[in-house]
């Protein structure tokens, strides 16, 4: 049989002999289709090139099968793995998604969902950055469901997916704790409700040892790498015994770490460092990482996963879900047990 250069659906249909019901079925991975019937259609799809004409399926449907995902910034691991987690489980369910990178500027963010709504997405993923009333109302006026990672907004009827990070901040002091540690720098990142949440934690548990703390126990906050070697260097001028340092992530953990190397100091024998995220990277640097893990792949797939449940069902929508996450310390070899 020749190719067909432009098939449809109900072409298709008379290939397999099935209806074109049944081949929509299988296009838009829906139920009610036999195992045998499904891979027939699907072989048909692949061997005749069958691409589905998603301007006229919109049209018809006032769907776009698109989501919108604006990230904190791309540059840091943390955010790529999140990426991967919500593609994978958007590309099983037939959904293209739109990528954004904020670099944590909320305008920039703000100038992203214009334009995402303007795409006539059909549901929108935010991770990290917050969103401003302004943005919400525009999100809702639009009647565009929408899922927050590792942020919350403590608004009527939201959805998210987030890390309990107070509890992460609690066991990374604990631990430098319990390993002798008494004068601790935290090396803060941006200001954003996760990091927030940690910062909080530390405080708190320093509080309660009755270990003190003031301003000068706090960087400012940094965003990558040379950011946080710059503060580095400004903490290690003065330094005034202190003998750990706990990082908001793993990402700025390495401009720390390199900053201590450049000042021929070692880690952990001159001082202590724990990062935050368990990235792929931190068991490979040259002092493995110890850190806290989050887990940031299925913070992106439990998070698609909801949002495509609400796009699909507009009833789910008035059930908001609320997922927390425990995170785990993860011991390796950049903390030294001191007296």
């Amino acid at each position: 049989m020749k190719r067909i250069k432009k098939l449809t659906i109900r072409d298709i249909a008379e290939i397999t002999r099935v209806s074109h019901m049944t081949v929509s079925r299988v296009i838009n991975n829906k139920k009610y289709v036999g195992k045998e019937t499904r891979e027939k259609v699907l072989k048909a799809i692949k061997k005749y090139g069958y691409e589905p004409d998603i301007v006229a399926r919109s049209l018809k449907t006032r769907k776009s099968a698109t989501i919108g995902l604006i990230l904190g910034d791309i540059v840091n691991p943390f955010y790529s793995e999140i990426a991967e987690g919500v593609i994978s489980i958007s590309e099983a369910m037939n959904y293209n998604v739109i990528l954004c990178n904020s670099r944590y500027n909320i305008k920039l963010g703000e100038r992203y969902i214009n334009m995402l709504l303007q795409k006539n997405i059909d549901g929108l993923l935010v991770a990290t950055i917050y969103l401003t009333k302004k943005s919400i109302k525009k999100i809702k006026e639009r009647g565009v469901p929408f899922v927050l990672i590792t942020v919350k907004l403590g608004i009527p009827g939201e959805n998210y997916v987030i890390s309990d990070d107070y509890y992460g901040g609690e066991i990374a002091t604990k631990y430098l704790l319990e390993m002798g540690h008494r004068k601790i720098f935290f090396l803060k990142t941006v200001d954003a409700y996760s990091s927030n949440e940690r910062v909080r934690a530390f405080k708190d548990i320093l509080s309660t040892n009755n270990v003190y703390f003031d301003d000068s126990y706090f960087s400012q906050s940094v965003s990558n790498r040379e950011e946080a070697s710059k503060e580095i260097n400004k903490f290690l001028i003065k330094r005034n015994d202190f003998t750990a340092i706990i990082t908001g992530n793993d990402f700025i953990a390495i401009g720390a770490m390199d900053a201590i190397f450049k000042s021929n100091l070692n880690i952990p024998e001159d001082i202590s460092i724990i990062g935050y995220d368990n990235s792929i990277f931190s068991e490979c640097l040259r002092i493995p990482l110890t850190t806290v893990k989050q887990q940031e792949i299925l913070f992106g797939k439990l998070a698609s996963e909801r949002l495509i449940e609400m796009i699909e069902d507009p009833k789910i929508k008035k059930k908001p879900k609320k997922i927390v996450i425990k995170p785990q310390l993860v011991i390796r070899n950049s903390v030294k047990k001191i007296n």
